[in-house]
């Protein structure tokens, strides 16, 4: 009996994710509309700061929107206690994090250039929107507030905070593991999918050791303003030599802070462990549960549709 009620306990968080996730992309395709109309479309063509200013509309309509509405539909049922946007239960340990779950997203973004080359190489060419750097400041600050402020503080709103934390009900790991699945999918193509989840994982392992979604947020924010700097640097530095100088001195000065960093955090003392399961369920069950429903699956669908898209056989 109580196994049947906390399967359908899961198969409701699967839901409303999978009902978060179609409105997502409904919402992303209306405003899409709207802006191919005039004057809008001309002022976005020729405009790179009102791209940035789009980018965040789209962000926050788009994303927030749907996920608070999944929020508020989890607190109406009393299964979403709290989106853990408190304080971290260790500051130490929060700020020694960031380095540890930059470190996880530099590994991320290797076995996914690696996933590409062999791709490529199979006759597969994966593609990633992309996006236009602008010159003048106030579109580089727009730039950096639709690439690394907004995302940060959206996307670990939505999917470390409402997609997470009820889940944590059945075990911290697999918490973990389904929100980086999910925030893999919410990505919509193979080149930034993969590295996705795989950087899920360690902004969800932090999150749960300092149990703040703050701790999520700096790790995000950190990941994207990095690349955002060096979007401007390939944009500004004509010279390949002096380019290639300055992105491996970069990279060596950044690994070598994460490595320390992470050293620093595995030694912070005080350190809590993942919580185990509150209730016992199986592993296939859990999973099967959460993703096997139809709004769900409806998502996926739509996802790998959009994903699709950005396939292509050379």
């Amino acid at each position: 009996m109580l196994k049947a009620k906390e399967r359908k306990r899961l198969m409701l968080l699967g839901s409303i994710s999978g009902v978060c996730i179609i409105l997502y992309v409904l919402l992303q395709n209306v405003l899409s509309f709207l802006i191919s109309f005039e004057p809008f479309l001309s002022v976005y063509v020729r405009s790179l700061e009102f791209r940035s200013i789009i980018n965040i509309v789209f962000s926050i309509v788009g994303l927030l929107g749907p996920f608070a509405l999944g929020a508020y539909l989890l607190h109406k049922k009393k299964i979403l206690p709290s989106l853990a946007f408190e304080r971290p239960n260790c500051f130490p340990l929060m700020l020694t994090s960031v380095p540890f779950g930059f470190l996880v997203c530099l590994a991320g973004n290797y076995l996914t250039s690696v996933f590409v080359s062999m791709t490529r190489a199979s006759g597969v060419e994966l593609s990633a929107p992309e996006y236009t750097v602008p010159h003048s400041v106030i579109g580089r600050i727009l730039y950096v507030v639709s690439i690394a402020v907004v995302p940060a503080l959206v996307e670990e709103f939505a999917v470390r905070g409402v997609v997470m934390q009820p889940l944590r009900r059945y075990g911290d790991r697999f918490a973990i593991i389904v929100s980086a699945a999910v925030f893999g999918i919410l990505h919509g193509n193979l080149v930034q999918a993969p590295f996705a989840f795989i950087a899920g994982l360690g902004m969800g392992y932090a999150v749960c050791l300092t149990n703040s979604v703050w701790t999520g947020v700096l790790i995000h924010f950190c990941n994207n303003f990095y690349s955002t700097l060096m979007d401007f640097l390939i944009a500004d530095v004509a010279d390949e030599a002096l380019l290639n100088m300055i992105w491996n001195l970069s990279q060596i000065i950044l690994y070598s802070v994460c490595i320390v960093g992470s050293v620093l955090f595995a030694l912070v003392k005080g350190r809590k462990r993942l919580e185990p399961a509150q209730v016992k369920l199986d592993t296939n069950t859990r999973i099967t549960a959460y993703f096997v429903n139809v709004p769900m699956i409806i998502a996926i669908i739509i996802m790998l549709v959009i994903t699709a898209q950005y396939v292509h056989l050379i």
